[in-house]
């Protein structure tokens, strides 16, 4: 009679290998790709004085920007 060698059945993990590699390239085109955007051209707000326009009434913020024009 011929005899039959058995071999244990291999993980079939490769796949999840590849499934692993192809997100972390993806994610990684991704990243450069937003990063890479053009800065706008346009000069930042002042904080400053938008935050006190939002916050302070009228007669406040008229008191706030006289004393600080001299």
């Amino acid at each position: 009679m011929a005899e039959i060698k058995v071999e244990p059945k291999r993980g079939g993990l490769g796949w999840l290998w590849a499934v692993i590699v192809l997100a972390l390239i993806g994610a990684a085109v991704w990243y450069f790709m937003n990063n890479s955007r053009a800065v706008p051209a346009t000069s930042p707000a002042d904080s400053v004085r938008t935050s006190m326009n939002t916050t302070l009434d009228a007669p406040r913020q008229a008191a706030m920007e006289a004393t600080s024009h001299g």
